[in-house]
């Protein structure tokens, strides 16, 4: 007689006592994990990275991650979207890291260029795109990990509300509650971040003043303004 079809719920019961278990170190708990998530999370990330080689090496990658951060784990989302998220997060780290190399092989030295010291404004530009790109970057990584995940996958995946809440197994309406609650919270941080650099006040509150103008241009991307 075949087995009763599960649901959803007792899916996710399942897989969040074998992190409780692999997190007090059941290699046979994180084996039948692997087993059960490897297809996936490999698909998830060859969309992402399309290149069979490194899918893989990456795919290993997240599931050693699980490994060592099992403890972490406090039951707070759905046990595939923590999975996914580390998978995502590991699925970035290898495409920077792949552009990365493919720049520093294809970059030659222009010695006329090199001889042409750069204006003082368009240093001056630089230093502070940098500054604001630092700065965006900072606040991002300070955001609960739900926020990370969606921000990264609407404004840097460029994916549509309908695919992130496919991917991370959430409905539609709460990917879009989290995607307005992760940019309030990027707001506030930002803003706060300026007027510390700057050696201010505290802000006012939302809605009730202006953010500062050098934050809100290095946060456009992710429709801060």
């Amino acid at each position: 007689m075949a087995e009763p079809r599960r649901s959803r719920r007792e899916w996710d019961a399942e897989d969040e006592e074998l992190i409780r278990e692999i997190a007090e170190g059941d290699t046979d708990a994180f084996r039948r994990l692997f087993q059960r998530y490897y297809p996936r999370v490999y698909a998830f990330i060859l969309r992402r990275l399309g290149e069979s080689t490194s899918a893989e090496d990456t795919t290993v990658e997240t599931f050693a991650e699980l490994w060592r951060t099992a403890k972490r784990f406090r039951g707070e989302s759905r046990p595939s979207t923590w999975i996914y998220g580390i998978a995502h997060f590991k699925a970035l780290a290898a495409r920077r890291a792949a552009m990365r190399n493919k720049r520093s092989k294809v970059i030659s030295v222009d010695f006329e260029t090199l001889s042409r010291a750069p204006s003082e404004e368009n240093l001056q530009q630089k230093v502070e795109a940098r500054e604001e790109v630092r700065r965006v970057r900072q606040a991002i990584q300070a955001l609960p990990q739900r926020y990370r995940q969606v921000i990264e996958l609407a404004f840097f995946e460029n994916l549509p509300y309908g695919e992130i809440a496919r991917q991370l197994g959430m409905a539609e309406g709460t990917v879009k509650t989290q995607v307005s609650r992760a940019r309030d919270r990027l707001r506030r941080q930002l803003a706060t971040m300026q007027v510390a650099a700057e050696g201010g006040s505290e802000p006012d509150a939302p809605g009730g003043g202006d953010t500062p103008g050098a934050t809100r241009s290095g946060a456009d991307r992710l429709g801060l303004r």
